[in-house]
């Protein structure tokens, strides 16, 4: 929760824009908390970049009644874009994980953070559509999906 709250009060502007819009009164800490507590077991992480936390990812539970339904999340500092690598190898490890445990995998970006549209089309998401107003303010998001095609029902 250090390194999250951490990273939150200290994280970069496109990724404040995206977050703390969602919020009725921005709170760095809780966003740490919120980050633990709702996380898929194990799933969480952060990553130090020159003697500081610069990144938080992990992936929580979209939905309390679904524990195959997953969403992921990242934020981070200015130094973000030099964990990006270390990131992207570590979480294309956790594919076949991923795969197997996860039905659905979602991500929910701000329409207007282009780099996180690139970075989630280049792992393959899909873009499923607008969620139009989805900030207090009235900010749209985007609605990408990774979907496992076989049933579980």
């Amino acid at each position: 929760m250090r390194d999250a709250s951490y990273i939150a009060a200290n994280m970069r502007d496109q990724d404040y824009r995206e977050i703390a819009c969602l919020w009725k009164d921005w709170d760095t800490r809780l966003l740490g908390i919120c980050a633990l507590e709702t996380a898929v077991p194990g799933m969480v992480w952060s990553v130090w970049y020159e003697g500081e936390p610069a990144a938080a990812y992990g992936f929580s539970r979209a939905a309390a009644f679904d524990p195959d339904h997953w969403q992921a999340w990242a934020y981070g500092t200015d130094r973000f874009r030099r964990c990006v690598p270390l990131i992207t190898r570590h979480l294309k490890s956790l594919r076949p994980l991923i795969e197997r445990e996860c039905r659905r995998l979602q991500v929910i970006t701000h329409a207007e953070h282009d780099i996180s549209h690139n970075w989630i089309e280049a792992f393959g998401g899909r873009k499923e559509g607008v969620l139009r107003s989805y900030g207090r303010c009235g900010e749209d998001f985007y609605v990408y999906a990774w979907v496992r095609n076989e049933p579980s029902c």
